[in-house]
């Protein structure tokens, strides 16, 4: 089983991406973009895991009650990795808040007694909203990319966060939620 923590989008801030992301989907179609209902925030890749360390995964979580309060996201901008012309993963920016960081701490902590590793790469927290595998002349998406840079696209509120199960079929990937734990109030 395939698993990973993220944030699920309220439904509203999806739209409003996906409305910001179409000029995009016009010019560069060879991408495979991401579809509404998989548009979420990854905290932690876990990976391949057995379900048992899954549903020990799922209680930690649960019963940790970490200390961080809701609090609002805030998505700007586009981008791409690498930073070049060679584009694979087209994202949304999301905003510094030190409450998402703590998170993202107090799960990589938590986990760390399971046997899941430290990830080595700094936390850069985007929305995963295309990948691309082949060449092309990107030449116009990196024009309209300078323009809506910057761009605000959407605010929601983070009152949990979400144990995902990730399927990967030949139509894309299918997300599930096998738990979801509720911010608390310090």
């Amino acid at each position: 089983m395939r698993i990973f923590t993220g944030i699920q989008l309220a439904e509203e801030a999806r739209d409003k991406i996906v409305k910001e992301l179409d000029p995009f989907k016009r010019i560069a179609p060879s991408i495979r973009w991401t579809g509404k209902d998989n548009i979420h925030l990854t905290l932690k890749f876990v990976g391949e895991v057995e379900p048992g360390l899954a549903a020990r995964i799922a209680a930690a979580l649960a019963a940790a009650r970490m200390q961080v309060p809701p609090f609002r996201l805030r998505f700007s901008g586009f981008g791409t990795f690498p930073e070049a012309d060679d584009l694979h993963i087209f994202w949304a920016g999301v905003e510094e808040d030190p409450r998402l960081l703590s998170l993202f701490n107090a799960i990589e902590t938590l986990l760390l007694p399971l046997g899941v590793a430290r990830d080595p790469r700094p936390f850069h927290p985007h929305l995963t909203l295309g990948r691309n595998k082949s060449r092309a002349d990107f030449r116009a998406l990196f024009g309209l990319l300078g323009e809506k840079k910057d761009l605000f696209l959407a605010e929601c509120p983070v009152v949990a966060f979400q144990l995902f199960r990730s399927e990967l079929t030949p139509a894309g990937p299918v997300y599930s939620i096998l738990k979801e734990i509720p911010l608390v109030e310090s």
